[in-house]
Protein backbone atom coordinates (compact mmCIF):
# COMPACT_ATOMS: atom_id res chain seq x y z
CA UNK A 1 0.00 0.00 0.00
CA UNK A 2 2.00 2.95 -1.22
CA UNK A 3 1.42 6.29 0.42
CA UNK A 4 -1.03 4.85 2.96
CA UNK A 5 -0.99 3.69 6.52
CA UNK A 6 -0.45 0.00 7.08
CA UNK A 7 -3.39 -1.69 8.81
CA UNK A 8 -2.88 -2.55 12.46
CA UNK A 9 -2.60 -6.17 13.52
CA UNK A 10 -5.78 -7.16 15.38
CA UNK A 11 -5.31 -7.89 19.10
CA UNK A 12 -4.55 -11.53 19.82
CA UNK A 13 -3.15 -12.29 16.37
CA UNK A 14 0.45 -12.82 15.43
CA UNK A 15 2.17 -10.38 13.14
CA UNK A 16 3.99 -12.96 11.06
CA UNK A 17 3.38 -16.03 9.03
CA UNK A 18 -0.06 -16.09 7.43
CA UNK A 19 -0.45 -12.43 6.48
CA UNK A 20 1.69 -11.34 3.52
CA UNK A 21 3.35 -7.94 3.27
CA UNK A 22 0.77 -5.23 2.80
CA UNK A 23 -1.64 -6.55 5.45
CA UNK A 24 -3.90 -8.53 3.11
CA UNK A 25 -4.89 -12.12 3.93
CA UNK A 26 -3.95 -14.89 1.52
CA UNK A 27 -6.50 -15.33 -1.27
CA UNK A 28 -6.91 -19.09 -0.76
CA UNK A 29 -8.97 -18.42 2.39
CA UNK A 30 -11.57 -16.47 0.40
CA UNK A 31 -14.57 -18.22 -1.04
CA UNK A 32 -15.98 -17.23 -4.38
CA UNK A 33 -19.18 -17.92 -6.23
CA UNK A 34 -19.05 -18.11 -9.98
CA UNK A 35 -21.92 -18.05 -12.42
CA UNK A 36 -21.24 -19.90 -15.63
CA UNK A 37 -23.35 -19.86 -18.72
CA UNK A 38 -22.69 -21.22 -22.15
CA UNK A 39 -23.23 -19.00 -25.17
CA UNK A 40 -26.05 -21.36 -26.22
CA UNK A 41 -27.91 -20.72 -22.92
CA UNK A 42 -27.37 -16.98 -23.28
CA UNK A 43 -28.62 -17.06 -26.88
CA UNK A 44 -31.67 -19.11 -25.81
CA UNK A 45 -32.45 -16.61 -23.05
CA UNK A 46 -32.06 -13.73 -25.48
CA UNK A 47 -34.48 -15.29 -27.94
CA UNK A 48 -36.96 -16.49 -25.30
CA UNK A 49 -37.22 -13.17 -23.45
CA UNK A 50 -36.72 -10.85 -26.45
CA UNK A 51 -33.73 -9.14 -24.87
CA UNK A 52 -32.33 -6.20 -26.79
CA UNK A 53 -28.74 -5.45 -27.67
CA UNK A 54 -26.52 -4.63 -24.72
CA UNK A 55 -28.46 -6.83 -22.29
CA UNK A 56 -27.00 -10.04 -20.90
CA UNK A 57 -29.21 -12.51 -19.10
CA UNK A 58 -27.95 -15.60 -17.35
CA UNK A 59 -30.37 -18.43 -16.67
CA UNK A 60 -30.26 -19.53 -13.04
CA UNK A 61 -29.62 -23.23 -12.48
CA UNK A 62 -32.81 -25.14 -11.68
CA UNK A 63 -31.25 -27.06 -8.79
CA UNK A 64 -31.14 -23.97 -6.54
CA UNK A 65 -33.31 -24.22 -3.43
CA UNK A 66 -36.65 -22.68 -4.50
CA UNK A 67 -37.27 -21.01 -1.11
CA UNK A 68 -33.91 -19.23 -1.04
CA UNK A 69 -34.01 -15.44 -1.11
CA UNK A 70 -30.75 -13.51 -0.97
CA UNK A 71 -29.87 -10.81 1.53
CA UNK A 72 -28.19 -7.90 -0.21
CA UNK A 73 -25.26 -6.21 1.50
CA UNK A 74 -23.05 -3.44 0.23
CA UNK A 75 -20.33 -1.03 1.15
CA UNK A 76 -19.06 2.14 -0.37
CA UNK A 77 -16.03 4.35 -0.52
CA UNK A 78 -15.63 7.80 -2.04
CA UNK A 79 -12.37 9.51 -2.94
CA UNK A 80 -12.19 13.19 -3.83
CA UNK A 81 -9.08 12.76 -5.97
CA UNK A 82 -7.33 15.95 -7.04
CA UNK A 83 -10.42 18.19 -7.03
CA UNK A 84 -10.96 20.89 -4.41
CA UNK A 85 -14.40 19.51 -3.46
CA UNK A 86 -16.38 16.32 -3.98
CA UNK A 87 -18.80 16.42 -6.91
CA UNK A 88 -19.76 12.74 -6.87
CA UNK A 89 -22.65 10.99 -5.14
CA UNK A 90 -23.64 7.38 -4.56
CA UNK A 91 -26.55 5.43 -3.12
CA UNK A 92 -26.66 1.95 -1.58
CA UNK A 93 -30.12 0.61 -0.74
CA UNK A 94 -29.73 -3.00 0.39
CA UNK A 95 -33.40 -3.43 1.39
CA UNK A 96 -35.71 -1.68 -1.05
CA UNK A 97 -38.94 -2.53 0.81
CA UNK A 98 -37.60 -1.16 4.10
CA UNK A 99 -36.16 1.94 2.40
CA UNK A 100 -39.43 2.79 0.65
CA UNK A 101 -41.52 1.91 3.70
CA UNK A 102 -44.02 -0.16 1.70
CA UNK A 103 -44.72 -3.84 1.29
CA UNK A 104 -46.94 -4.30 -1.72
CA UNK A 105 -47.09 -6.84 -4.52
CA UNK A 106 -46.07 -3.99 -6.84
CA UNK A 107 -42.48 -4.09 -5.58
CA UNK A 108 -40.91 -7.56 -5.84
CA UNK A 109 -38.95 -8.72 -2.78
CA UNK A 110 -36.17 -8.84 -2.02
CA UNK A 111 -34.94 -5.77 -3.82
CA UNK A 112 -31.93 -3.49 -3.84
CA UNK A 113 -30.86 -0.32 -5.63
CA UNK A 114 -27.32 0.95 -6.13
CA UNK A 115 -26.02 3.95 -8.00
CA UNK A 116 -22.87 5.94 -8.65
CA UNK A 117 -23.29 9.50 -9.93
CA UNK A 118 -20.15 11.17 -11.26
CA UNK A 119 -20.78 14.89 -10.95
CA UNK A 120 -19.33 17.42 -13.39
CA UNK A 121 -19.27 21.19 -12.97
CA UNK A 122 -20.73 21.06 -9.48
CA UNK A 123 -22.75 18.80 -7.21
CA UNK A 124 -26.33 19.80 -8.06
CA UNK A 125 -27.10 17.30 -10.84
CA UNK A 126 -25.45 14.31 -9.12
CA UNK A 127 -27.21 15.10 -5.84
CA UNK A 128 -30.58 15.58 -7.56
CA UNK A 129 -30.34 12.27 -9.43
CA UNK A 130 -29.22 10.40 -6.28
CA UNK A 131 -32.20 11.76 -4.34
CA UNK A 132 -34.86 11.30 -7.05
CA UNK A 133 -34.01 8.55 -9.56
CA UNK A 134 -35.32 5.61 -7.52
CA UNK A 135 -38.59 7.45 -6.83
CA UNK A 136 -38.93 8.25 -10.55
CA UNK A 137 -38.49 4.54 -11.37
CA UNK A 138 -41.05 3.35 -8.81
CA UNK A 139 -43.60 6.04 -9.79
CA UNK A 140 -43.32 5.31 -13.52
CA UNK A 141 -46.39 3.76 -15.18
CA UNK A 142 -44.28 0.96 -16.68
CA UNK A 143 -43.09 -0.23 -13.24
CA UNK A 144 -42.99 -3.15 -12.41
CA UNK A 145 -44.37 -4.78 -15.58
CA UNK A 146 -41.60 -3.34 -17.79
CA UNK A 147 -38.69 -2.41 -15.56
CA UNK A 148 -36.38 -1.54 -18.46
CA UNK A 149 -38.90 1.02 -19.79
CA UNK A 150 -39.45 2.39 -16.28
CA UNK A 151 -35.71 2.91 -15.79
CA UNK A 152 -35.29 4.53 -19.19
CA UNK A 153 -38.27 6.81 -18.54
CA UNK A 154 -36.95 7.72 -15.08
CA UNK A 155 -33.61 8.82 -16.53
CA UNK A 156 -35.39 10.97 -19.12
CA UNK A 157 -37.62 12.45 -16.40
CA UNK A 158 -34.55 13.26 -14.26
CA UNK A 159 -32.84 14.86 -17.24
CA UNK A 160 -35.88 17.06 -17.96
CA UNK A 161 -36.30 17.97 -14.28
CA UNK A 162 -32.68 19.14 -14.08
CA UNK A 163 -33.04 21.16 -17.29
CA UNK A 164 -36.31 22.77 -16.11
CA UNK A 165 -35.15 23.52 -12.56
CA UNK A 166 -34.46 27.10 -11.58
CA UNK A 167 -32.76 26.14 -8.31
CA UNK A 168 -30.10 23.78 -9.73
CA UNK A 169 -26.83 24.99 -11.22
CA UNK A 170 -27.27 24.78 -15.01
CA UNK A 171 -23.53 24.12 -15.44
CA UNK A 172 -23.78 20.98 -13.30
CA UNK A 173 -24.08 17.55 -14.88
CA UNK A 174 -23.64 13.91 -13.99
CA UNK A 175 -23.08 10.49 -15.43
CA UNK A 176 -24.90 7.62 -13.76
CA UNK A 177 -24.37 3.91 -13.28
CA UNK A 178 -27.23 2.14 -11.50
CA UNK A 179 -28.35 -1.38 -10.60
CA UNK A 180 -31.88 -2.33 -9.63
CA UNK A 181 -32.07 -5.89 -8.31
CA UNK A 182 -35.17 -7.97 -7.57
CA UNK A 183 -35.46 -11.53 -6.30
CA UNK A 184 -32.78 -14.07 -7.03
Amino acid sequence: MSGGVEPETPPGSSSGGSTPVGGKPPRHHLTSIRHCASSARIAAATAEFDLGAGTLSLISPTDIRPGFLPVFRSGSCADIGTKSYMEDEHVCVDNLIEHLGVRTPVIPAPGAFYGVFDGHGGTDAACFVRKNLLRFIIEDGHFPSSIEKAIRSAFVRADHAIADSHSLDRNSGTTALTALIFGR
